[in-house]
């Protein structure tokens, strides 16, 4: 039985691929791509803190902005996987709290 050769064109795709997947997101990305999608008011007002399996938690600075974000948590949370990768986050906690900046 003989092997099917690829070309070397998708292989290096692939590899390529495997690497990009596995390549741990930066917070500035995150923070970036979270500044997008709730604008520079809410961004004033929450910040990702932690990505832990798949799950990313949010510092919240009050109660109104934490309802504000939970009413749009899904639309959020899309934005993030068209952004990042479907497969990087797959929920958003948010927590009231204080945080840097």
């Amino acid at each position: 039985m003989s092997k099917k050769i690829s070309p070397i064109g998708d292989v290096i795709k692939d590899v390529f691929a495997g690497w990009e997947k596995e390549k741990n997101l930066s917070k500035e990305e995150i923070e970036f791509c979270w500044k997008e999608l709730v604008g520079q008011a809410g961004f004033q007002h929450s910040k990702p803190s932690t990505l832990r399996k798949k799950i990313l938690t949010v510092r919240v600075d009050s109660s109104v902005w934490l309802q504000e974000l939970v009413m749009k948590k899904r639309q959020i949370l899309k934005g993030l996987k068209r952004a990042l990768g479907k497969d990087r986050i797959a929920e958003i906690h948010f927590r009231i709290g204080e945080f840097n900046g």
